[in-house]
């Protein structure tokens, strides 16, 4: 971070500094560092907003935590009517109405994302399906996955992570299946997710299936994915297995 401070430094004194490129590269810089404070100052300062000044800031606001102003942001930019929103700034949006348990405004963002024909996208569903699925709207959770083209690995781990936050075991289960029946290959984070919804006597035979995989794949030297299957263990009663 000292090094990016210096590095802005030099920018404000170059002609660089008053370019939007490099203030938007600032802004992206603070963001990942949690410096929100300074990436909003440098976001104030951009004469000329541009879509990836508006995008870097929300993501900035949503990813640290700080989901109403990433929501501020969202609809500002809207306000000012000149800029399309991509995919990126929706999943931004998304994932800040999910973690605000805010189903309706998210369905207001959703229909904005079908005016712009992105309710497709692969980033954009997959951010407004686990939106769905946090606020625990399964059924629309599940409807907007299947509207994905060509959802990849990450897109399934997020349906399957959304069902077994829910404690529905049996579908995200269905999910996994379906998921192999396609040729795609579960990573570590699937595993973890499925085992996550066992959390009963009644999910023991689910949890052990989803074990022998974990064997099988040589995730069984992971060790979030060894404290995962202990933590299942304990929760289905058979800690001697």
């Amino acid at each position: 971070l000292e090094l990016g401070k210096q590095l802005h430094a030099h920018v404000i004194k170059s002609e660089f500094g008053s370019h939007h490129i490099g203030q938007n590269a600032l802004i992206t810089m603070y963001a990942k560092f949690g410096e929100i404070v300074d990436a909003s100052t440098v976001f104030s300062h951009i004469t000329m907003k541009d879509l990836i000044s508006w995008s870097s800031m929300t993501a900035g606001f949503s990813q640290l935590g700080y989901e109403l102003e990433a929501l501020h942001h969202f609809k500002e930019m809207l306000c000012q009517g000149v800029y399309q929103p991509n995919e990126f700034i929706f999943g931004s949006a998304f994932s800040a109405c999910g973690n605000l348990l805010q189903p309706e405004y998210g369905r207001q963002i959703h229909g904005m994302s079908v005016k712009f024909g992105l309710e497709r996208d692969a980033f954009t569903g997959c951010s407004l399906s686990d939106m769905y699925a946090k606020c625990g709207l399964l059924d629309s959770a599940r409807t907007v996955f299947y509207q994905i083209e060509r959802p990849d690995v990450v897109s399934w781990n997020a349906i399957i992570a959304g069902f077994a936050y829910n404690g529905e075991a049996n579908e995200a289960m269905s999910f996994f299946s379906e998921m192999r029946h396609l040729k795609l290959t579960p990573d570590d984070v699937t595993v973890r997710s499925l085992l996550c919804s066992f959390t009963s006597p009644f999910s023991l035979y689910q949890g052990k299936q989803v074990h022998s995989y974990i064997i099988m794949r040589g995730f069984d030297s992971d060790v979030p994915v060894c404290n995962t299957l202990l933590s299942m263990y304990v929760k289905c009663s058979d800690i001697c297995d």
